[in-house]
């Protein structure tokens, strides 16, 4: 009997200088058979010689698609490359393929097996398309990060120069130069606010959206520009669950049999979402009373104010994303 092929895709596992790649396809039975693979510089040039050599392989009458990690910044050439060209690309998280290919029982690691098993994973498993962020929202999210980098830096510096100021001798050159330091950081940190109102100004239709999620008590326009930029404007979320996983803000819960083990948020995702609501979390659990109640059951509950503060940043979290989505004003809820 014939084989019929009813899907076929490439998995990717770049780096910086070159990428691996595996051309899998999945039959009628099931069974996942890899056709080819080979590795590419990551240039211009690579993409376009990778493009030849899977044109040749494929199935015309079958889509493809092409599934790789997010690995740093070395992924987006690659990933916008196919994605104007019109193909479907998902990007993956790289805890996720390490846990799939546990889950294989793969114990090595080399390129050419990371991307059959992305393959594998793009043949087997419904993933999402990958949707490149607006021009307006990339930017906003680098300068965001850049601040976040500023003000962690100026932050030792002004620890330093507190340590300096109260030595028994202080050392007035090393005082002089965390001084002058901490002048050129708040010099870069003008700039980049300045640049952000900028980019906000000439886009009337974000900020307008943005001045909805700020009406939410506790949510500033810093918290609401870092969490939009963050997650591209919610563009490729479907539901709250998916985005409280992709902030690392889904419970983990460890339990076998009578044991029961503590349950704690993920912390697999992103950094910035969590850093970001953490203060509004407790501003909002002080000042809207609802919130308040909400927050003070479970620490009666609990019995730690932290666990209490994690469950109020996703109810700002869903807020944002319900506000967003509507493009309404936060409205409390009359008791």
């Amino acid at each position: 009997m014939k084989t019929i092929l009813i899907k076929q895709g490439v998995g990717i596992d770049i780096s910086k200088d070159d990428f691996q790649v595996c051309f899998s396809v999945l039959t009628d039975g099931l069974d996942v058979k890899i056709k080819a693979s080979r590795k590419f510089k990551n240039t211009r040039c690579g993409f376009e010689c990778f493009c030849d050599w899977f044109s040749s392989k494929q199935t015309a009458d079958l889509p493809i698609s092409f599934t790789m990690e997010a690995t740093g910044v070395y992924y987006e050439g690659l990933a916008y490359y196919l994605f104007n060209k019109g193909f479907t690309v998902h990007v993956v998280l790289p805890n996720q393929v390490k846990k799939y290919g546990q889950s294989l029982g793969v114990k090595s690691k080399t390129d050419s097996i990371d991307a059959s098993i992305l393959a594998r994973m793009n043949l087997e498993r419904k993933l999402s398309p990958w949707q490149p962020f607006s021009p307006n929202l990339q930017e906003l999210k680098q300068l965001c990060r850049e601040r976040d980098r500023l003000i962690t830096e100026r932050t030792a510096i002004k620890n330093h120069l507190h340590s300096y100021s109260h030595q028994g001798i202080p050392p007035q050159g090393s005082i002089k130069r965390c001084e002058e330091h901490i002048a050129f950081l708040n010099k870069q940190l003008v700039q980049i606010e300045k640049h952000i109102k900028d980019i906000l100004q000439k886009d009337m239709a974000l900020s307008k959206r943005l001045d909805h999620i700020q009406t939410i008590k506790g949510v500033a326009f810093w918290t609401a520009i870092i969490v939009i930029s963050e997650t591209n404007g919610f563009a490729t979320f479907n539901s709250i669950k998916q985005l409280t996983s992709y902030a690392g803000l889904d419970v983990r819960i460890a339990e076998s049999g009578k044991w029961k083990g503590k349950s704690k948020i993920s912390k697999q995702g992103n950094s910035y979402i969590r850093k970001a609501l953490y203060f509004p979390a407790f501003c909002m659990a002080t000042h809207d009373k609802n919130t308040n109640q909400f927050y003070q059951r479970l620490l009666l509950k609990k019995g730690v104010p932290m666990m209490a503060a994690v469950a109020v940043q996703r109810k700002i979290l869903a807020l944002m994303y319900t506000l967003w989505k509507k493009q309404e004003d936060f409205k409390p809820q009359v008791a």
